[in-house]
């Protein structure tokens, strides 16, 4: 699995300006949409909301991965965005969120969504990766660090 071929460069923000987490939401929200054409951003927004009511997807550290499984949607696309200041997003260690991997999966294949958590999540899960995404400067930066981690994962299995 290569985050490359589910993130596009469109859909990274290195300075989210969502203050809360329904404004964080709705700006990744409109950045998938805009990248998808048979994805609805006020859609999504609601589906992410939706999925946040049920419990935070801020799973500490600094991270949250929202996702959420569309009707419309016909392949995995994802977004990512950084908050330098952190957002409130009810993270399970009660500290500011900075990182933020919005998911979106078809309804219909439930397992491949399963699979793209367990690998964002894995990613994120080393420490040096999270300090290399809060510092990078650009895009091109934010794909290199996490190309730069799907290698060394591939190459330590």
């Amino acid at each position: 699995m290569r985050l490359a071929t589910i993130l596009a460069p469109g859909c990274v923000v290195l300075d989210l300006h969502g203050g809360s987490k329904r404004g964080a939401l709705a700006q990744l929200a409109a950045l998938i949409a805009g990248q998808c054409s048979d994805i609805d951003a006020t859609d999504l927004l609601e589906a992410l909301v939706k999925r946040e009511e049920a419990s935070s997807t801020a799973i500490a550290d600094g991270i949250a991965i929202p996702h959420a499984k569309v009707q419309h949607g016909s392949t995995v696309v994802s977004c990512f965005g950084r908050s330098r200041l952190g957002i409130d997003f009810e993270s399970v260690d009660g500290r500011p969120t900075q990182l933020f991997f919005v998911l979106v999966s078809p309804a219909c294949d439930p397992s491949l969504h399963v699979q793209w958590l367990a690998h964002i999540a894995g990613l994120l899960g080393n420490p040096a990766v999270r300090k290399a995404l809060l510092d990078a400067t650009t895009v091109e930066e934010v794909f290199e660090v996490l190309e730069r981690e799907e290698r060394d994962r591939e190459a330590r299995t």
